[in-house]
């Protein structure tokens, strides 16, 4: 294999390295939905309901063992594949009573899972079964077309925030004209570790566009201008100076959150 051919090497990855546990959880679940083919092509999605502690435990494995594949620890136990089978194949057509189990696991006390944990789980759910419900907070964005690289970046800088940050980053967002809303019920859902108390405090402060607002919104709206790629011109109007995020620029703010809370906990 010529070394300098990235091309030939991205065809060789699996060959002289093997598959990637996100590519063998692709092709498990795949072969769970084969499974659940009926004769008339529909996928059989009547999955019982799994247990909160089932849930509880095979969040943890991905969370804390993210190179084990689903396969692996699913044919250990199969309440741990019933569970899979819930998250990945009922939610095609059950998402909000999907969501509405992992969301419980927040509402309950189990030694062992913290609601750091539920959450970030969420977030990772929510990003890989975004296509059966998109994210309500999309409706805000005022720029659909770029509503990838939007999104990436705001959630990129409200990483940790509860009150004061991501109210400071809504504020400046919506100014800067990128989205409609910076209301707490209208980004809950896309940003569910923001506290409402703490947001509602420091938006009402900020909206006022006070002197703290001024003195700290530069470096934001420098961030949101530079990672989203745009300037706005004299009368007001934004001008995107990128065509599009590259898939490897999406994906590294995503990957870098990621990481961050194995860092952080």
């Amino acid at each position: 294999m010529a070394k300098d051919n990235l091309d030939e090497f991205y065809k060789n990855l699996d060959k002289e390295y093997g598959k990637s546990p996100q590519d063998k959880n692709i092709e498990y679940v795949v072969s769970l939905i084969k499974q659940r083919v009926k004769p008339d092509g529909t996928v059989d999605d009547d999955i019982p309901v799994p247990s909160i502690r089932s849930v509880a435990e095979v969040i943890i494995i991905i969370m804390e063992r993210p190179n084990l594949t689903f396969k692996q620890f699913c044919e250990k136990d199969r309440s741990h594949k019933r569970v899979i089978e819930y998250l990945f194949i009922r939610v095609r057509n059950h998402y909000d009573e999907v969501e509405e189990l992992i969301k419980k696991l927040l509402r309950v006390s189990l030694p062992g899972v913290n609601p750091k944990m539920i959450l970030a789980f969420l977030k990772l759910w929510r990003d890989i079964n975004s296509e059966y419900k998109p994210s309500p907070f999309l409706k805000n964005i005022l720029f659909p077309e770029r509503a990838g690289e939007i999104l990436a970046t705001l959630h990129s800088l409200t990483d940790d925030e509860v009150g004061r940050g991501a109210a400071l980053a809504m504020c400046v967002a919506k100014e800067e004209g990128l989205i409609s809303s910076c209301k707490f019920e209208d980004i809950t859902d896309e940003f569910p570790s923001i506290h409402q108390k703490a947001y509602n405090k420091e938006l009402a402060m900020f909206s006022g566009k006070g002197d703290t607002y001024e003195r700290h919104k530069e470096p934001i709206r420098i961030s949101l201008r530079t990672r989203i790629g745009y300037t706005k011109i004299e009368d007001g109007r934004i001008e995107f100076t990128k065509t599009s995020l590259s898939l490897r620029n999406l994906v590294m703010p995503f990957w870098r959150w990621f990481m961050s809370y194995f860092r952080q906990r």
